[in-house]
């Protein structure tokens, strides 16, 4: 069993993109451990270098537990939307990226096929038991791999801030 656990809410505007931006945490680390439920302290925790996520695996693991941080574990690449109001995203380049949501390549970053296959390649190579903190967009590519969930309702899948899914 693996522990999918996203970050608690960034410190940024909720009008921002963000994918690779490394941005600090709005709620203190120990506030959302209170929230998370009773896990396990023997598996590996394994961590997205950016803070907003290897703040909470370092509290959590409390030099415990062994701690990896993975740079496939990163949310996707927006490149030049990165830190970029959503409003000021030219309107063809999201119309482009609505029309083939599944295919995209965000200008300067990843592109969806590339992005898929770095979690498709990460879950290979993860435990099968281990805690993970990551990001929405890597926990729905986890449920479509895992779960075998279609794109269009792993995507859709609400992945709130702090939240846990075990799968």
């Amino acid at each position: 069993m693996r522990y999918w656990i996203r970050h608690d809410r960034p410190l940024l505007s909720s009008h921002l993109c963000y994918g690779w931006l490394d941005v600090p945490l709005a709620v203190p680390v120990q506030e959302t451990l209170t929230q998370l439920p009773s896990l396990p302290i023997h598996l590996p925790i394994y961590t997205s270098p950016l803070q907003r996520c290897r703040l909470l695996a370092e509290a959590l693991a409390e030099g415990k537990q062994s701690l990896h941080c993975l740079d496939a574990l990163r949310e996707i690449h927006f490149g030049q939307w990165e830190g970029v109001e959503w409003d000021k995203i030219s309107r063809a380049e999201l119309d482009a990226w609505a029309e083939q949501p599944y295919a995209y390549s965000f200008p300067e970053g990843e592109s969806i096929p590339e992005f898929l296959a770095r979690v498709q390649v990460l879950l290979d190579d993860l435990p099968s038991e281990a805690i993970v903190i990551t990001h929405a967009g890597v926990i729905r590519a986890a449920l479509h791999f895992v779960k075998h969930f279609p794109l269009e309702d792993a995507f859709a899948t609400p992945v709130g801030y702090g939240l846990c899914l075990e799968f």
